[in-house]
Parts: C-alpha cells; structure tokens; sequence
C-alpha cells in the first residue's frame, strides 16, 4: 500500500456517515462467512467478562470515589439544599465517567488478550474479501506474528492510558466542569483511537509506521471518526456490544482494504 500523504486531507460530512455504516458493513461479513466463527468466538467471551466487570466496579465504586473529594452537603436552608442538587449530579456524572473509564480500562486490557484471534480474524476477512492466498503456515512466521501483535497492543493500551488517565483525574480534581470536558475530550480521542485501532492490523501485516498510520487518519477523518465513533456506541447497545470487537475487526479491515484500493486507483 502506498503510503497516504495528509496533505490530501478532506474533510466531507459524507465520509462521516459513511464512516458509521462500516460498523453494519462488519457485520455482513460475518454473517456472510460463518466459518470465522473460530476466530471471534473467544473475543465475545472476553468482552463479556470486561463488561460485566467493569458495571459492577462502577456500581461498588463511583460515590467512593467522589466522596474523596466532595462530601455530601449537610444543612436545611437553601444553600444546603442547593449544594444536595448539585451533589446528586455530581453522583450521576461520577457514575458515568467511572463506568466509561472502566468499562474502556476492561475493554482495552480484553482487547490485549483477544489480539491474536483479532489478528487472524483481520486476516482470514482480507484472504476471503480479496481472494488473495495467505502465506502458508510456519511456526516460526506464526511466533513472530504472535509477538508483533502482543507489542502493538500493549504500545496503543499505554497510549490509551497515557491520555484517558489524566482526563479522569482531572474530571475528579474538577468536578462538573471536569467531568463534561473528560466526556468531550475523552470521547473525541476514544473514537479516534478506535477507528486506529480496528484498521491497524491490515495496516501492521504491510509494514506501516506510525506516521503512515497518521497519515491514513488525516487523509480522511471524517470517514474515520464516523467509523471509530459508531464502534464506541456499539458498547452501548446491549447484545451489539458482546459482539462490538469482531465486528469492529471486519469492518475496519473492510474500511482499509476501500482506502487502499483508492490510493492505488
């Protein structure tokens, strides 16, 4: 693949759209070759267990966490009653954020050991999609994928921490204020981070930098965020988000292999 230049960077509201419909285009793929079900088998186990964990520390821990820099307002008069309401929000917000946090930490960590089914899956799609012959099997090609991959996901979840972090402990050194510009920017670089993310493993089986990685973003990121963004929302729709990771495979290898076959045309 050529590398993408972000020079020919263009921003259309209709790459945004049809950004959101790979998450959809994802899902045809499975549907269509039901033998990659020994691939994201393993994956939906993993993101059910991070999910389940990561509802129930949110729950345990949310007014804990809050009540470390913010006691509960006493007193009858208005400004006691005034500083309740204000609490009682700061409660929801703090609910919000601990379990967007943790639910992302215990995605990230079970994306870290579903990354060489993901891997394969990314593979196996492009072979099918492309009728391009994969290499044939070798134990020493397939450590050597295994340890790319397990150095990749480790580098972008130390990326991920490295931003999220300090945006969670200023929502709780700010709250109010604090907890909207950790929703904001937080869920621009999530989004971000995803549509890198789930397009990266083609990216990586070509030898891509980081830089060309860059640049493949820039050169249309409307049509990335849109991908990254409707990956985000599947975690939230029930049932859709067991499956969030697989289909977020297939439609980011689906969306790289369009962009590449626009850079050569």
């Amino acid at each position: 693949m050529a590398r993408p230049s972000g020079a020919a960077a263009r921003f259309a509201p209709s790459d945004f759209l049809r950004g959101l419909r790979y998450v959809v285009v994802g899902v045809r793929i499975l549907r269509k070759y039901p033998g990659l079900a020994r691939y994201w088998s393993a994956p939906i186990v993993l993101t059910l267990l991070s999910l389940v964990a990561s509802v129930v520390l949110a729950v345990r821990y949310h007014e804990d966490l809050l009540a470390l820099l913010w006691q509960a307002p006493q007193g009858h008069d208005w400004l006691g009653a005034l500083g309740r309401t204000l609490y009682g929000l700061a409660r929801v917000l703090a609910f919000v954020i601990s379990l967007l946090s943790l639910g992302l930490l215990c995605v990230m960590l079970s994306m870290l050991f579903a990354a060489p089914f993901n891997d394969a899956l990314s593979e196996a799609i492009e072979e099918l999609e492309t009728a391009r012959q994969a290499a044939a099997f070798s134990l020493s090609r397939s450590v050597r994928e295994l340890a790319r991959t397990l150095r990749l996901e480790l580098f972008k979840l130390t990326l991920f921490l490295a931003i999220m972090m300090p945006l969670t402990i200023f929502s709780w050194l700010v709250p109010g204020v604090g907890h909207l510009v950790a929703t904001g920017v937080g869920g621009l670089f999530t989004a971000s981070y995803f549509a890198m993310d789930y397009t990266d493993w083609p990216a990586s089986r070509r030898g891509l930098d980081l830089r060309a990685r860059l640049a493949l973003f820039l050169r249309r990121p409307w049509l990335m965020l849109g991908f990254g963004l409707a990956v985000w929302g599947c975690l939230f729709v029930p049932i859709l988000n067991l499956a969030f990771m697989p289909i977020a495979v297939a439609g980011g290898t689906r969306l790289f292999l369009d962009l590449e076959a626009e850079l050569h045309s």
